[in-house]
């Protein structure tokens, strides 16, 4: 009971909303482990099923970005590089450097896009219950 009338006496609804909202996002924060959610495995897919969980967009411009899709291909060479599967000659032999800048731009803007995403999700606080 004291620890009710402490906070009715000492915070305004308002006051205690943003300071409820800050410690909300402490939470966030700190259980927040990039490395265990994607572990250099990121592709459209994982981001997709990502935005799902958390709410937020991943919607983006299908012109400028591909919707993501070369993230799967970058992904696989990645990963069969670093495995030691196949060679950079291999990878890069079928692609141009025109091709790759053209790629290499898809993809920023994609993960631009998805960036902006979140930062809107995250701005308008769709993280708390709308009910």
């Amino acid at each position: 009971m004291l620890i009710i009338k402490n906070i009715q006496n000492n915070y305004s609804p308002k006051n205690l909303l943003n300071k409820i909202n800050t410690i909300a996002v402490d939470i966030i924060s700190a259980s927040f482990d990039k490395e265990k959610l994607f572990s250099g495995n990121l592709d459209a897919k994982k981001i997709k099923k990502t935005a799902e969980i958390y709410g937020f967009s991943y919607k983006t411009d299908y012109r400028q970005t591909g919707d993501g899709s070369h993230l799967f291909t970058i992904k696989t060479h990645r990963n069969n590089l670093a495995h030691g599967l196949i060679s950079f000659k291999e990878v890069g032999k079928d692609v141009s450097a025109d091709e790759l800048l053209a790629i290499k731009k898809k993809v920023v803007c994609y993960l631009r896009q998805i960036l902006q995403n979140i930062e809107t999700y995250l701005a308008n606080k769709e993280y708390l219950d709308s009910s």
